[in-house]
């Protein structure tokens, strides 16, 4: 046994007398083991003791606690749901019930102008090269399954993590760059691209960071609480620091058990997993999802017809009041056009349905968007409007950069509005064939729009802030799909 006397000018040390065996952290093919060693005395400095990694621990801890959570929820204008009588649901009705008699009314009108029932253009154009855009989306979805053994060559030690993440991000690489030169494009091949490369990156990266908490964080928290109760009685500060650190470690242990049964990582790593994982619509991986109790036949059939109900509105829509307007391009100025657009594509922006493979895979989670339409800020509308693409820009950009690179909020929000951008243009450009920066450039505006709502006499006034958020709204989405069609019109 030995004694340590510590002096110091600047900060408080504590000597400390042990007779403990203390576990050692080796490198062993880049993965953290431990060893014990003999009985050792320890000088403690009670204001800095490990304080890089612990708090490194603390803010992936914090991170963690503000990801999503996964439970069953009905979306809010989902009214089939059983549990959801939502008092607006005659509004809702109603809402349906005008735009199929705008629809009949219009291919009535179109029948008796032009002696036609209908015309097929935009249909055709959608199945234009349908076998080959098929094969090649089956491909795509076969290629993705790579993954699988990736994550394996981890479980089983054959590469080490360091060396995994390397991997794994020259895998994504590769794959979006051979993806996105295949011949066969569409604006539904590009947004299904962008989506499974954002399902497989969330495979790897929750996987891969389960195995750093699993080999190295975990053993290396108990290894530190282990030490802390040797010596917390005597120091105030030790006794906080080992409150925090065993709170971190039932954090991280619990983020490696699943929610529902309880699987327990990495069990879960299998093929049929994946499959699952493949078909269920969100964008970010977890050990398990909640599920519904029974598969609702009536409810698919009404979600699915609503689907194809939703594509034909849309046809007539663009049919009877886009096309005629996009042929005569050439011959109207710039802001007729764009005038006579904006409210046709504002009604084609407004339809959406995705609850179909919700009901397949039993997902209890049905909250694909919040109350969008009550937004007062451009930036509560981005968090509202489209949630599986939000939580996987929280969970694996914006908390991420923050946890992992140091970043503050505000760069990682300029940094995640960015990314965000680019592949949104990346849909466009895939899809038309063009590279042109509007939709960028509109995005990336928000950012301004966003300060201007913070200034307290928008702040305070909801109304205020939700009218401008409507207006923009009005304007933006349909300007972009006008500046995108007419482009495409006139220069084929």
């Amino acid at each position: 046994m030995q004694e340590t006397r510590a002096t110091n000018d600047s900060s408080e040390e504590t000597t400390v007398t042990s007779h403990r065996k203390s576990l050692t952290a080796v490198e062993n093919n880049g993965f953290v083991t431990t060893t014990a060693t003999s009985t050792i005395t320890t000088t403690v400095r009670s204001s800095s003791l490990k304080r890089e990694p612990r708090e490194s621990h603390a803010i992936h801890a914090k991170n963690a606690t503000r990801k999503g959570i996964f439970k069953p929820r009905s979306s809010p204008l989902d009214f089939d749901a059983p549990d959801h009588q939502h008092p607006l649901r005659g509004f809702y009705i109603l809402f349906w019930m005008g735009m199929a008699w705008y629809a009949v009314t219009s291919i009535f009108e179109t029948w008796m102008r032009d002696g036609i029932q209908f015309r097929f253009s935009l249909f055709y154009q959608m199945s234009d090269r349908g076998k080959d855009l098929f094969y090649s989306d089956a491909a795509m979805i076969l290629s993705c399954f790579v993954v699988i053994p990736l994550v394996k060559l981890v479980q089983y030690r054959i590469i080490p993590l360091n060396i995994a993440w390397i991997i794994n991000s020259i895998w994504l690489g590769s794959w979006f760059v051979t993806v996105i030169s295949w011949t066969t494009q569409s604006g539904a091949f590009a947004i299904h691209c962008i989506a499974m490369l954002m399902k497989q990156a969330s495979y790897l990266m929750s996987n891969t960071e389960n195995f750093w908490k699993m080999y190295s964080l975990v053993p290396e928290l108990r290894r530190e609480i282990a030490n802390l109760e040797s010596r917390s009685s005597l120091n105030v500060d030790l006794e906080k620091e080992l409150e925090q650190a065993k709170s971190e470690l039932r954090q991280f242990e619990g983020d490696l058990n699943g929610k529902i049964s309880g699987l327990k990582f990495p069990h879960n790593l299998t093929f049929l997993n994946f499959i699952d994982y493949m078909l269920i619509p969100t964008l970010v991986y977890e050990i398990e999802y909640p599920r519904t109790e029974k598969f609702r036949p009536l409810y698919f059939f009404l979600k699915a017809a609503g689907t194809f109900g939703t594509i034909a509105l849309l046809i007539v829509i663009v049919e009877n009041n886009i096309v005629p307007i996009l042929v005569l391009s050439d011959e109207l100025n710039f802001v007729t056009t764009i005038m006579k657009l904006i409210v046709p594509f504002m009604l084609c922006f407004m339809l959406f349905i995705c609850n179909a493979f919700a009901e397949l895979t039993y997902f209890a989670d049905r909250e694909f968007y919040e109350d969008w339409w009550n937004s007062t800020t451009f930036d509560e509308y981005a968090r509202r409007w489209n949630k599986p693409v939000h939580e996987f820009l929280l969970r694996h950009l914006y908390l991420e950069t923050i946890s992992t690179y140091k970043l503050s909020r505000s760069n990682a929000s300029l940094l995640t509005f960015f990314v965000s951008s680019v592949f949104h243009e990346l849909v466009m450009a895939m899809t038309g064939k063009r590279l042109r920066p509007w939709l960028f450039l509109l995005q990336m505006f928000q950012l301004p729009l966003i300060m201007l709502a913070r200034i307290p006499v928008i702040k305070n006034n909801k109304t205020l802030g939700n009218v401008i958020f409507w207006f923009g709204m009005f304007l933006g989405p349909p300007l972009l799909a006008a500046l995108y069609a007419r482009e495409h019109y006139m220069n084929p």
